[in-house]
């Protein structure tokens, strides 16, 4: 698609410039200046193909994608396993046991299992095919357990083994094929280009790790009826050669046996069930966790050993749980206080109750720049917006900009344009062109149908085509030393040299053995400028920038084009192009080529008043501060349970 549009915009803006000029409209043109636009089209094709040079990135080999992989896997995995642990990297060492399918056919199982945490690479190994669901109630650590899986295989894995990828499953629809939704993850989540997504894909070197498939239907849903089990059914289906491949899903108990129940489930497959935290090792990690102010969790241990089976020891039997309130009681408050709660809710409800104001509290960055209750209402907005779904992709919140205000931006963009093309049609000259209706319509659909395709074919494409670290990062040093060592390696890098260094001549003043035209010096630096920005970015690793290095990437996009079609606007009457035609590219180019970040500013302006007007900068800080998590190009809060209950609790 890049190529065809460049090919074919070249080629209409040179063949309409050659027809315009040589038509005559400005007066005959004599030998000399045919020439001279003659060498100036020629010209304009070489610049096109230059740009097509730089625009198409070398495509990787298998090997060289599936260690970039891994690299992109290891960099994620890391912060967000201590995320995922409140701040610490000792995670409960859960147990599970392997389950029997009900009359279906399972996978072969390892002779001697481990059932523990710290043993699952292991045991999934044994496997036969190597197909397991893990299973357990709320907050039981099936995330936790199936990013420890990753984190372990990645370290371990050989050079011919697959990598393992956690994908969230929230937003796939089984009428998408599977290998196209994961290529999709690939390039979003973990920086991948196109075609090395496609390739590792093909050749089964990704190990899918399906995270939350009871997050995707609303509960109580019917099987039948399901994305749930169109899903499951569709992973079935998914193979490597003749075998199944392999795969790791997890899901809640409850809803995986309504499934199971309705003969809904993964063929070949193991599956697994956590076991429930014991009141004795609730009791250690807590101690372990509590040592700062022993004396106060007295109460707490004598609780949970007087009474192994008691509520509080219900309550606490997950590690989800354990985390929580090692957050919440670790600084301040009395945690006596779960003692004497009645049922497994309350004590959930004293728990969620005061994780965002001890969350801030001990916050390492920007620790007392939010207050509790000011965090509470901004999270709720988010997690009201969200519904079922889980993850946050911040240039994804567009589509929950109001339908009515898109329509109204698209029709007043159809407008300018079709008034700026007639007006110059029909004044040109000083002389008054006649336009019939069937015109105007014909010009009107025209132009509708290429930002629709615009729209569908190069939008999703240019919202991940530039990362960037925050500005003032020491990430953008590293970029900036791996694009000077690159240049002197790589044709695109000496042609770039060249062109600048040709520049520089140009603009060096004729004394000095220049060319004089001193005009041309901050056009070349602005050239060189912008090149080490988008190139450094580029170098930078995908992961390094955290979810909102694509809004900073499209923000800058955005202002160089925003600039370039205002220059080439303004500048128009000098180059001697029509008005019309740079109206309508820079129309096309801005507008369609960045309606995500168009439709993002639209929901930003919509919601002014309920989210933070630095939206990326308080995601970033309630992921510091343990409040959310990141996954790919995409923030999550920390546990299903807390954005439910933050939909349940609109005051703090």
């Amino acid at each position: 698609m890049r190529r065809w549009v460049i090919g074919a915009g070249g080629c209409a803006l040179v063949i309409g410039g050659l027809f315009w000029a040589l038509a005559g409209r400005s007066g005959a043109l004599d030998l000399s200046q045919r020439t001279d636009l003659m060498a100036f089209a020629c010209g304009a094709v070489g610049v096109v193909g230059l740009v097509a040079t730089f625009w198409r990135r070398a495509d990787e080999d298998e090997a060289a994608a599936v260690a970039r992989l891994a690299r992109e896997v290891k960099a994620i995995g890391e912060p967000q396993w201590m995320s995922s642990l409140g701040g610490d990297l000792k995670a409960i060492d859960v147990t599970f046991a392997f389950r029997p399918y009900a009359g279906a056919r399972a996978a072969e199982l390892p002779a001697s299992p481990a059932g523990r945490l710290e043993k699952v690479v292991e045991d999934y190994r044994g496997l036969r095919p190597r197909r397991l669901v893990i299973t357990g109630e709320p907050g039981a650590g099936k995330t936790v357990l199936a990013r420890k899986f990753v984190m372990e295989l990645t370290r371990v894995r050989a050079d011919d083994e697959p990598v393992p990828v956690l994908v969230a499953l929230a937003d796939w629809d089984a009428g998408e094929p599977f290998r196209d939704w994961l290529t999709r993850h690939l390039e979003r989540d973990y920086g991948l280009p196109a075609a090395s997504a496609r390739r590792v894909v093909a050749a089964r070197m990704v190990l899918p790790v399906l995270d939350g498939l009871d997050e995707m239907d609303p509960t109580g849903t019917p099987a039948a009826d399901s994305r749930a089990g169109r899903a499951l059914e569709a992973l079935s289906r998914y193979q490597d050669g003749t075998e199944p491949a392999p795969l790791v899903l997890t899901c809640r108990s409850r809803e995986y046996d309504a499934l199971e129940a309705d003969g809904v489930h993964i063929l070949d497959a193991a599956r697994i069930g956590i076991d429930p935290v014991t009141a004795e090792r609730a009791h250690d990690f807590l101690a372990l966790r509590g040592a700062r102010r022993p004396h106060r969790w007295d109460p707490v241990l004598d609780e949970l050993r007087a009474h192994p089976h008691g509520v509080l020891a219900r309550a606490l039997s997950t590690p989800w749980r354990l985390t929580l309130v090692a957050v919440a009681y670790e600084r301040d408050g009395d945690p006596a206080e779960l003692v004497g709660a009645g049922t497994e809710g309350e004590t959930a409800d004293l728990l969620l109750g005061r994780f965002i104001g001890a969350s801030v509290r001990s916050a390492a960055v920007g620790a007392g720049r939010y207050a509790p209750g000011w965090v509470h209402r901004r999270l709720r907005v988010l997690a009201v917006l969200l519904g079922p779904e889980t993850d946050l992709a911040l240039l994804g919140l567009g589509r929950f900009a109001p339908r009515w205000a898109v329509r109204v931006l698209e029709l007043v963009q159809l407008g300018v344009i079709l008034w700026v093309v007639l007006a110059d049609l029909a004044l040109d000259s000083g002389e008054r062109v006649e336009l019939s209706f069937p015109v105007v319509l014909a010009v009107l659909l025209m132009i509708a149908v290429l930002v629709r395709r615009l729209r569908a074919q190069v939008s999703s494409r240019s919202q991940a085509a530039a990362s960037m670290p925050p500005a003032g990062s020491a990430l953008w040093r590293v970029g900036v030393r791996r694009v000077m060592r690159r240049v002197p390696r790589s044709w695109s890098g000496l042609m770039i040299s060249g062109t600048l260094l040709f520049g520089i001549w140009q603009a060096v003043p004729q004394r000095l053995g220049g060319q004089g035209m001193t005009s041309l010096a901050p056009v070349v630096g602005a050239v060189f400028v912008l090149y080490l920005v988008f190139a450094a970015a580029a170098e930078v690793d995908d992961a390094a920038t955290g979810p909102a290095g694509q809004l900073r990437g499209q923000l800058a996009l955005a202002t160089v084009l925003v600039t370039a079609v205002a220059a080439v606007f303004y500048g128009g009457e000098a180059m001697r192009l029509p008005t019309s035609v740079v109206a309508m590219i820079g129309s096309a180019v801005v507008l369609e080529l960045l309606s995500g970040l168009v439709e993002y500013g639209l929901f930003r302006l919509w919601n002014l008043r309920r989210l933070p007007l630095r939206l990326a900068r308080f995601l970033d800080w309630s992921v510091a501060a343990g409040l959310l998590r990141t996954s790919g190009a995409a923030y999550q809060f920390r546990h299903r349970e807390f954005q439910e209950w933050l939909v349940r609790h609109p005051a703090p």
